[in-house]
This record gives C-alpha cells, structure tokens and sequence, in this order.
C-alpha cells in the first residue's frame, strides 16, 4: 500500500546577492489513514538527501543506479535513507518552474502493480503545471490549481486502495496488463525455464526485475508451478547442466469474451429483447477471439483493471438500465460518459433505444478466461530433452533441457490435467 504522494515545487530562492537557498516546497502531499502511517511525518518518509537525488538523478541521469529504472521523466527506485521504494515523475516548465512527484510504498509492495495509476496521474498534474504556468497566478487560479491538484492525488491514491484488493480474474488480467509477465507467459511456452535465465532474459527489457512480483499472479492461481532440479554431469563439457529452480507451465490462458448468461435470461422478458438479441446475435457471428489472441487479452485486462469500469460492468452483467436510471456505482472521481465511451469502443456495451426513445445500457459480452491444456509443450520438451548439451547456445529459447527437468514437467502437466482455475 502506499505511503504517501507527495508534489514539491523545487525553487532556487534567489536573493539580490546573487545567494540562493534551494528548497522543495510542499505543494501538495496526501497520507492514507491507517497503522502503518499513524505518527508518521513526511521527514520521518524522505529525508532532504534523497530529494535531491532524485532531482539529480532526472535531471542529469549521473548518479543513477543499475537498481532502478527511469523512463523518460519517471523513475522506479528505492531510497537511500529510509526504507521506501519510490515512484518519481519530473517535471519542467515552460516558465522554468520544476515539479517533483514522488509516490513511496513499503519496500515489499508490488509497486509494479501501481505504476499505471501514477503515470496517468502525473499526465494529468503535467497539464495542470501548464495551466499554472501560462496564467496570470491570480489567488483564484492558485486555489483552483492547489484544489485539482489534490483532487488528482486524492484519486490516485484511491485508485490504488481499489487495486490492492484483487479478485481472481483481475490477478489473471495482471499478467496481460504488464510487458514483462506477458514476456514471461510467452517463454514459459516454449517449455521449461530456469528462474536465472528467465530474469536474464527479462533483464534485457526491465533491468534488475523483481521476479518474485512479476511470478505472483502465475504461483497464485496455480498456471506455473516452480521445482528444483538436481541437474547431470556432462562429459562432453565437464560442466553440471540444469540446476537450480526451473519454472513450468501448467495451463494456457488467455482474456476473452463470452455471452452474459444473467442478463441473456433477464432479457427474454424485457421490452427491448427482440432489439437485444439481434444485436448479440450479430455481435457473436464475427467475433473471433483467436483470431489474436494476445491483443485481445492485453485490451480486456486494461478493461478489467479499471475499477470503476470493473465495478460498473458487475452491475450491468445481470440487468440492463435506462441511461439515466443507472445507480450510482462510480467513485466520486469517475466520469459515467468517460466510463460507458471506454465500453462502447471496446464493444462491451451498446445503448439500445425501446419504443419510448430511452437509452438502454445493454452488456454485449461478459470479459471471461480461457484455460486450457498447454499440448503445445509436449514435442518441445521431447525435442529439447533430446538435443545435445553444447550443440546449442544455453541461452536460446531452444537450448537442451536434461531428462530430469523434461520428467518433472511431464509428470506435472500429467497431475495437474484435470486441475481447474477456480474464479
């Protein structure tokens, strides 16, 4: 859970001397109310060293280190003088006036998990910082700026709340909501892989990746499962091949749509049912989900992992409501035009007219998962299992595997073939 998110204004404080006295002062900064923060302060968060790293470190790059990450104007790191991982996003105005947005969490949490709430957050603080910067600063456009400012934060960490409570199918969405797990599905397809090589590889897209976190949502619904192998001897090579943890799939999933079985029944007697199941019926004869079956789930999880929109479609999966007769389930936050545009352009929802003219909000599909046997392993890990150690590079995603870890992943694809994930 976060801690805090906070805005400083960096300012140099310039004197007639010449003599400057820089500070980052508090513009906005936003605790949540619970035990862990209780007698906290935000010295007690961030000392004043670790500010001006991080401004540092956005603005010349010089001291950063191999164990964060910066993209663009944003970093994910960890602070050097108290316990916190941090969030921190840059901002340079046009007026030279300079921002620093800092979201710090525990140093356990899954800040992953949260980077896309505060991307879109400081987007929408950068066009605030432009509309500061290009107005006249009166004292109204300075209570309006600070209000939305702290809207925008109040929000964010709102958001975040909503998204340290998963469901099971938002834990599946996960993986198809975030590059390096969709990475990690896609090499786990081509058969077993050591937990080394594999953060190897994902170490050329994200350095120092917290792999413990990238596997979470696999291990907890029980789509891979980890074992350790003992590795042989070659004789060809005089090395020990394949020790160490290996990870293994166990089922194929994917994100898809499927016909909303509650509010199909509720519908047969309803008013606009003849209008309705003609619009299903034309909906599902050019659906075709394997058609790209990554694009589709990467779409679906970004639906799923909006609350509010999560929140609205299990309202509207089991009955259709007249437009202005929808109850309220947004947060204060959500925009209810926002929310149904993102549906209809996704083609979840379509507004249906009855024979009074009101608009009817009607779920074309309800966001399901595919599990399924992953067959497509067995002649790869008979291949593998086959070739010779040092006929190939061990860092090609064809590379042997000893007959001791292609044992381990048949005889667990073979106990787990009747296993159901349970959402």
């Amino acid at each position: 859970m976060v801690t805090t998110i906070t805005i400083f204004q960096f300012e140099l404080n310039q004197d007639e001397t010449g003599d400057i006295e820089p500070e980052f002062k508090n513009l906005v900064s936003e605790m949540p109310e619970n035990d862990i923060n209780k007698g906290l302060s935000l010295n007690d968060l961030i000392t004043e060293n670790d500010k001006y790293r991080l401004f540092y470190n956005h603005t010349t790059g010089l001291d950063f280190k191999k164990r964060e990450r910066m993209i663009k104007n944003f970093i994910l790191g960890r602070l050097k003088e108290t316990p916190y991982r941090v969030l921190s996003y840059y901002h340079h105005e046009v007026d030279e006036s300079q921002y620093l947005i800092l979201a710090l969490f525990a140093l356990d949490d899954d800040v992953e998990l949260y980077e896309g709430v505060f991307y879109q957050m400081c987007e929408k603080l950068g066009n605030v910082f432009d509309k500061l910067a290009n107005s006249s600063k009166t004292a109204q456009v300075l209570r309006e700026v600070e209000t939305e400012m702290q809207n925008q934060v109040k929000f964010a960490l709102f958001q975040i709340e909503r998204l340290s409570n998963l469901t099971k199918i938002q834990k599946i969405a996960l993986i198809f909501s975030n590059y390096e797990r969709m990475m990690t599905l896609k090499l786990l397809k081509e058969g077993p892989i050591s937990r080394i090589k594999l953060r190897s590889l994902i170490d050329r897209v994200k350095k120092n990746p917290n792999m413990d976190i990238i596997l979470k949502p696999f291990l907890e619904m029980n789509i891979v499962r980890r074992d350790w192998a003992r590795g042989v001897h070659s004789k060809d090579t005089g090395r020990v091949h394949g020790e160490g943890e290996y990870l293994f799939l166990l089922k194929d999933i994917s994100l898809i749509r499927v016909p909303p079985k509650d509010l199909i029944i509720e519908m047969k007697k309803h008013d606009i049912n003849k209008q309705y199941f003609e619009e299903l019926h034309n909906y599902y004869s050019t659906y075709d989900p394997f058609n790209n079956l990554y694009e589709e789930s990467e779409k679906l999880a970004k639906i799923i992992m909006d609350p509010d929109i999560f929140d609205l479609l299990a309202l509207l999966n089991s009955k259709a409501y007249p437009v202005k007769k929808l109850p309220n389930v947004l947060s204060n936050f959500a925009q209810l035009d926002d929310v149904l545009k993102t549906l209809q352009e996704v083609g979840i929802v379509k507004l249906i007219k009855d024979e009074q003219g009101r608009r009817w909000i009607c779920v074309m599909a309800e966001i399901s998962f595919l599990s399924t046997f992953p067959e497509f392993l067995l002649p790869k890990i008979k291949d593998r299992s086959s070739l010779r150690w040092g006929a190939i590079d061990e860092t090609s995603l064809v590379s042997p595997i000893t007959t001791e870890i292609a044992q381990i992943a048949l005889e667990l694809l073979e106990s787990t073939y009747y296993e159901k994930i349970e959402v």
